[in-house]
């Protein structure tokens, strides 16, 4: 038995729960309770008298209690979801018992989030392993594990679960597709973004076929989500308006605050100020007409207000982002700290040069890429840049000094965020093309050796190193092997530099590689070659690590060996076997080869 099904017959609460506005929802629940006889707690009111009035009256707890959780009304979720669970107990309906028993937990995971993570577990253990593991309980019990183990951040037991809930999800499709929601919605917070887009697409079909407002309205505010860490800003959008309109019909003030800020950051994005404006102070005022206020909304819309006036010059703007800063931190919210440095910082920017103070990007830059965040870390890097360019130039009109050193800055952090990319790159076209040329150059040797290592990964065990020391190194993407080598690099320092080939590799290429990297530098390099027979790339770097990942190669002893040695000595390991005519015709190039 389902925890509605005794109603089934004299109502359709079932549905409405699902698709109908809060307050046409709370009118049947009046109509059932008329119905019964009037006020039907599910132990003495006059439901009990009807004919199986307990469990009538257990099913009516229920859907109060689901509606509660429905619009965040946590005590009173709970409340009248443990009275069902006793009334269902009671009468020997252990599956709508269980049933009731997951959306009370869930409820107070929502309402008291880590702390009742851990009883939450338990008691949804004991729920999972109180029958057989493939009935509904059984499946809800783990998704709402699920849960509990995303919010307390272990993502890795979140997925393990979700995935094994989803495996047996096939029978329920309405809790299929809750799990997809909860799935997509983990993939979004890891930054999986290709993952969670294509699980929620199937969610919110799933959704849209069985008449689930509520489960659609989650899954396209996680689309949207999503789409935005893709770049994707036009399917963001339209996923955005759908999850606002549909919230606008259920009542759903959380919802629709939340989709409404992010739509006023994506016309932000797009740069129409007077859209966001509008779209921010909407978000707010629905915020703050919701019982409790949603203040967490009611801040990120302030924000979205204050730097859509800042976009339109206007006055006004300093104070709706500071109200906004002084709420995150009233909050302690970290994300919403860190966007008000990110703020403060701007507006200091934007000083005129009479009210000028120094400008701390650098705090709100590393609070946000602590959090995870390199995306905002380059969207704060553009609007440095485009600050500092509107900004009156130098005396003698040029660019400032290391103007080509924040492009390529802003660059490589856009590599997890394309929309700053190829807003970018638009912009450097028209600008200042011989700068785009440069910083697509520098990304084009790195996206060759990306691949070179990604390559070796299939190659036999053995590797041959270099340590390379020079003085130029270090800077400018000198040490990036150029198209035609066959080394690939795996560590860039000032003063040093890594390079790697195949054990297979013919010493004259080799020999050649370290030539053009001399002739590239123009100063004689002091070089420790070694042969590592066992030495594998494991797996290439992802954005950001401080290189690949190595098996069995030895760097340590090669670093100090190089040190050592005299501009122009190439030092070879007598493991490499190289003959007397090989380290001849190294020495023909230019080389002091030793042993």
């Amino acid at each position: 038995m389902l925890p509605l099904d005794p109603i089934e017959g004299v109502s359709p609460l079932s549905r409405l729960l699902r698709s109908a506005p809060a307050a046409e929802v709370r009118a049947e629940l009046g109509r059932i309770e008329a119905l019964l006889g009037g006020a039907s707690d599910p132990a003495t009111g006059p439901a009990a008298r009807h004919p199986g009035g307990p469990l009538l009256a257990a099913a009516l707890g229920f859907g109060r209690g689901a509606l509660a959780l429905r619009e965040g009304t946590l005590d009173a979720a709970v409340l009248h979801l443990d009275g069902a669970a006793a009334a269902f107990d009671n009468e020997g309906a252990a599956e709508a018992r269980d049933l009731a028993r997951c959306e009370a937990v869930l409820a107070r995971l929502r309402r008291d989030a880590r702390s009742a993570c851990a009883s939450a577990v338990a008691a949804l253990d004991a729920i999972a392993g109180a029958g057989d593991a493939g009935r509904r309980a059984a499946v809800v019990a783990a998704h709402y594990r699920g849960t509990a183990e995303r919010i307390v951040g272990d993502a890795a037991a979140a997925q393990r679960t979700l995935l094994s809930a989803l495996r047996r999800s096939e029978p329920f499709l309405g809790e299929r597709a809750q799990i997809l929601n909860s799935l997509g919605t983990l993939y979004v917070t890891l930054g999986a973004h290709g993952a969670a887009e294509a699980l929620l697409e199937h969610a919110a079909e799933l959704h849209r076929r069985r008449g689930d407002a509520v489960g659609e309205a989650i899954a396209c505010g996680q689309l949207g989500a999503a789409a935005l860490g893709l770049g994707a800003l036009e399917r963001a959008r339209a996923a955005l308006q759908r999850q606002e309109w549909l919230c606008a019909r259920l009542g759903d003030a959380f919802g629709r605050a939340r989709a409404l800020t992010f739509l006023s950051e994506l016309a932000l994005e797009l740069g129409r100020a007077d859209d966001a404006l509008a779209l921010a102070t909407c978000a707010r005022d629905v915020a703050a007409g919701a019982a409790p206020p949603l203040r967490t909304w009611i801040a990120y819309a302030a924000r979205a207000i204050g730097r859509a006036r800042r976009d339109l010059g206007d006055p006004g703007a300093a104070a709706a982002l500071e109200e906004a800063g002084a709420l995150f931190r009233e909050l302690g919210h970290p994300l919403g700290e860190a966007l008000a440095a990110w703020d403060r910082a701007s507006v200091e920017a934007l000083a005129p040069p009479e009210a000028a103070a120094p400008v701390d990007w650098f705090s709100a830059a590393w609070a946000l890429g602590s959090l995870g965040l390199p995306s905002r870390v380059a969207q704060l890097l553009r609007e440095r840049l485009e600050i500092e360019e509107a900004a009156p130039r130098p005396e003698n009109g040029g660019p400032a000094p290391d103007g080509g050193l924040r492009e390529r800055a802003l660059a490589a952090a856009a590599q997890t965020s394309p929309q700053v990319a190829v807003q970018r790159e638009v912009e450097l076209v028209y600008d200042r093309p011989d700068e785009l040329t440069v910083v697509a150059a520098r990304r084009t040797a790195a996206h060759r050796n990306l691949g070179r290592l990604a390559a070796l990964t299939l190659a036999p065990p053995g590797l041959v190193v270099a340590v390379i020391a020079a003085s130029r190194l270090g800077a400018g993407g000198r040490a990036l092997p150029p198209e035609g080598a066959a080394a690939a690099c795996v560590a860039d320092l000032p003063g040093l530099a890594v390079w790697l080939w195949p054990a297979a590799a013919a010493p004259v290429a080799i020999g050649r590689d370290l030539d053009d990297l001399r002739a590239a530098l123009g100063e004689p390099l002091r070089i420790a070659l070694a042969l590592a027979p066992a030495g594998r790339v494991l797996c290439p770097p992802f954005a950001g690590d401080a290189g690949a990942e190595l098996e069995a190669v030895e760097i340590v002893a090669l670093l100090a060996r190089a040190a050592s040695l005299a501009p122009g000595e190439l030092r070879l390991d007598p493991q490499l076997g190289w003959d007397g005519e090989v380290g001849a015709s190294i020495e023909a190039l230019g080389f002091v080869v030793t042993r």
